[in-house]
């Protein structure tokens, strides 16, 4: 293979691991780029929330512009379709006819900050500009007699958030004044092709292709893309199965904080962490979902992965506060959650088997425990007697994905898909203080 045909392979391995069937699929919008949130599903950024001091923040790079990504799409630049009609195997070259560039774009009256170019290659491997030249070509690629081949390229458009992280109070987080940029712009090339047999069969020629095509994601479920929102949690809560649970280990209670019923002094205004519970069953927040047809004529796996992020973080209010603005140091964790997680984009999903005609539709989210969370305070009888009375949060306890399979006879099947590091806690993504 020449030099431009193995940019394409490596280029194609780098993507993912499904062959994209260019059918007729029932797909719903893909969000826009210009309509980012403002505040994404956990903002995820790398170390966000971690704890530093004021040495391992210098050697970690710190206080530096870092990059989260938040959702991709392929933005198709081109197509090229062959047949072979001889009746020998013919080695065929594709050529770009037509060269592309696409640039970056942010909500940053500047654009974007001084030396955004190290950390945005290095945490999301965005570039300023991207695309394809006139005349780069892919292959040569084998055809048999009446093999017919496709190939797509283009570019993978990245949503993306990016904060001035830095080491405040022992623990990173965005810093004081900065704001918040959110933007989209160009990663990596893409390409791909597929063959068609001459019996209808298809061959990805061993090769791992892109899971998705352009517009097979949805919008959010509902309007639930925010860091700490739900469903309600009035619709979920059933007295009739809710089941509270205790902690597995007592928290940790500081010397220093008074108990339950111990005298005070009435010039202490102060309120004190008490207890923690959990509600048990567990709730499915709603994320994204992706929609694929297997048009071709032979069985086929294919092998989803998500392309837009999805967490959480606990949303409980307290009055006692610490440096960090969290809950105490394993209260959380006590219950089985965590003051933060999400599932990256590029999470790979359990792969599905399609019968020939069989469509899916493969839906992801974050799993999330209702919390209940107490504090005291001194009473007007000269005794720490007085329990808070906080509504009930939720924070994130584990990550879920369904594939839900239509026949060509109308029956529905459904099958767990959710990777199993990151089904439960702990997850490689989690932080609390």
């Amino acid at each position: 293979m020449n030099e431009q045909g193995t940019i394409f392979t490596m280029t194609a391995r780098t993507l993912g691991a499904a062959l994209l069937i260019a059918g007729p699929l029932a797909t719903v919008g893909t969000p826009a780029a210009q309509a980012i949130p403002d505040m994404p599903q956990g903002y995820p950024i790398t170390n966000l929330y971690k704890s530093c001091t004021p040495t391992s923040a210098h050697t970690g790079h710190y206080p530096e512009w870092h990059y989260g990504e938040t959702g991709r799409r392929y933005v198709n630049d081109g197509n090229i379709q062959f047949t072979n009609k001889t009746d020998k195997t013919v080695p065929y070259t594709a050529s770009v006819e037509t060269g592309t560039n696409h640039k970056i774009e942010a909500n940053s009256a500047a654009e974007l900050p001084s030396g955004w170019n190290t950390t945005a290659k290095s945490d999301i491997g965005l570039k300023e500009s991207n695309g394809w030249l006139d005349n780069e070509t892919f292959g040569p690629i084998k055809l048999g007699p009446g093999e017919s081949v496709r190939i797509e390229y283009g570019v993978v458009e990245k949503d993306f958030i990016s904060m001035f992280v830095t080491c405040q109070n022992g623990v990173l987080k965005n810093g004081q004044g900065a704001d918040v940029i959110r933007g989209t712009g160009p990663a990596e090339r893409y390409a791909y092709a597929y063959i068609i047999k001459a019996d209808g069969t298809v061959s990805d020629l061993a090769m791992d292709i892109p899971t998705r095509n352009p517009g097979a994601n949805s919008k959010p479920s509902g309007d639930t893309y925010t860091s700490v929102s739900g469903p309600s949690l009035e619709k979920v809560a059933d007295p009739k199965r809710d089941e509270i649970v205790e902690p597995a280990r007592e928290p940790r209670h500081d010397p220093s904080w008074p108990t339950l019923g111990q005298t005070c002094d009435d010039k202490d205004k102060a309120w004190y962490p008490y207890h923690i519970t959990a509600t048990k069953p567990e709730f499915e927040k709603p994320g994204y979902s992706t929609d694929f047809l297997n048009w071709s004529d032979s069985e086929y796996t294919y092998k989803p992965q998500t392309d837009y992020v999805v967490g959480a973080e606990y949303n409980g209010y307290s009055n006692w506060k610490n440096a960090r603005n969290h809950l105490p140091e394993g209260w959380l964790e006590s219950i089985g959650v965590v003051q933060r997680a999400y599932m990256p984009v590029g999470t790979h999903l359990k792969p599905v088997r399609l019968a020939p005609g069989e469509k899916v539709r493969v839906e992801y989210g974050t799993t999330m425990t209702r919390v209940n969370y107490q504090e005291i305070h001194c009473g007007r009888d000269g005794k720490y007697s007085l329990l808070s009375d906080y509504p009930q949060a939720s924070a994130p306890s584990g990550f879920w994905a369904k594939a839900k399979i239509t026949s060509k006879d109308g029956s529905t099947r459904t099958e767990d898909i959710t990777p199993d590091k990151w089904r439960t806690l702990p997850v490689p993504t989690q932080s609390s203080n």
